[in-house]
C-alpha cells in the first residue's frame, strides 16, 4: 500500500474488532511521536507573560481568587 486511499480502502474491509485495535494503535503512535516542548522554549514563552503593573501580592490574590 502506497497511498492513503489504498490504506483507507483496506481499513474499510476490516471487521469492527480490528478497527478498534487499529484505533488504539494509532492513538499510541501519536503519543509516541508527540514531542514535548523544550524547557527553554517553554520558559521563553512564559517569561514576561504576567500582566504589567501588578504587584506580587496582587498576583497571589488573583491566584487565590481573592480579587
Amino acid at each position: 500500500m502506497s497511498s492513503i486511499t489504498e490504506i483507507e480502502a483496506a481499513i474499510e474491509k476490516l471487521p469492527p474488532p480490528q478497527i478498534d485495535e487499529l484505533a488504539v494503535w494509532i492513538d499510541e503512535l501519536r503519543i509516541r511521536r508527540a514531542v514535548p516542548p523544550h524547557v527553554e522554549d517553554w520558559l521563553d514563552g512564559a517569561r514576561g507573560a504576567a500582566t504589567a503593573g501588578l504587584t506580587t501580592e496582587q498576583v497571589l490574590a488573583l491566584t487565590r481568587g481573592e480579587e
